[in-house]
């Protein structure tokens, strides 16, 4: 992808004790030049979050004789931080393996390993984020298991560095189901994986406060969420970044008929 070595940046948002970190860094190792730079603590659900309101700190650690670079922030944080400090601009991005999946577009937008590769797309990167549907982080280290998250994840980023990100796609979001995948097909992904609900409670000084939860809704088929949790293949859904122009006539009208109502 350029003259020089093939500069890969790992990152995810799990933080750097995550065991599918360390498995996607086996996987690539010797595709390129591989920079591990992770948030410091995890730091899901905060989608392209980026920190403005105070300052980051990034500090260096070796793990098993591998480095990798942490920093006090989110996964968006981490793509500027990482390539102003520790790999320029990188080739592509590489996110994950997430614990737990990332299906549908309503989990896409909050979640903090695609929303390391879309803020890569922003700047002109491209990214591959890897999600494993497992409940656990225990559940990806059962060897038969952790072999075939190994093969799979290798095989997707070595076609992406030989063919290259495909024309109109900025991004590739990848999910395995939490047993061995019996095939890997392309589809779309869903609009919503779980109906969202607040339950309202009370803290033992009595103030009240609110916790967000949600219960799975029904999986659509031809979809990611029923391709990984109802037929146990994995899914890859390109994606082009989520906010585009929509050329409506519509809203033309409608903004054409607020311009005559209003006095300027």
């Amino acid at each position: 992808m350029n003259d020089g070595r093939i500069r890969i940046l790992l990152t995810n948002d799990d933080g750097p004790f995550s065991p599918g970190l360390w498995i996607l860094y086996e996987a690539i190792k010797d595709l390129g030049d591989v920079y591990v730079v992770v948030p410091e603590t995890p730091k899901s659900a905060t989608g392209l979050g980026l920190t403005l309101h105070k300052p980051l700190r990034m500090n260096k650690l070796r793990l098993s004789g591998r480095t990798a670079y942490v920093v006090s922030g989110t996964p968006s944080d981490v793509i500027y931080v990482a390539m102003n400090t520790v790999v320029g601009k990188p080739d592509l991005v590489v996110s994950g393996i997430n614990v737990g999946d990332n299906l549908s577009i309503q989990v896409i937008l909050s979640s903090g390993t695609v929303g390391a590769v879309l803020q890569a797309a922003i700047e002109g990167i491209p990214g591959i984020a890897f999600s494993a549907a497992v409940a656990g982080p225990e559940e990806m280290e059962e060897e038969s298991y952790r072999e075939h998250l190994l093969n799979l994840t290798r095989e997707i980023v070595k076609a992406v560095l030989e063919r290259g990100m495909p024309s109109g796609v900025d991004v590739l979001n990848v999910n395995f189901p939490g047993v061995l995948a019996r095939d890997i097909v392309v589809v779309r992904a869903a609009r919503k994986r779980f109906s969202t609900s607040i339950v309202k409670r009370r803290d033992p000084r009595g103030v009240p406060y609110y916790w967000l939860y949600g219960q799975p809704v029904e999986a659509e088929p031809g979809t990611d969420v029923h391709t990984v949790l109802e037929e146990g293949k994995a899914a890859v859904t390109p994606l082009s970044l989520p906010v585009s122009y929509v050329d409506s006539p519509e809203v033309k009208s409608m903004v054409e008929e607020i311009r005559r109502k209003i006095s300027w």
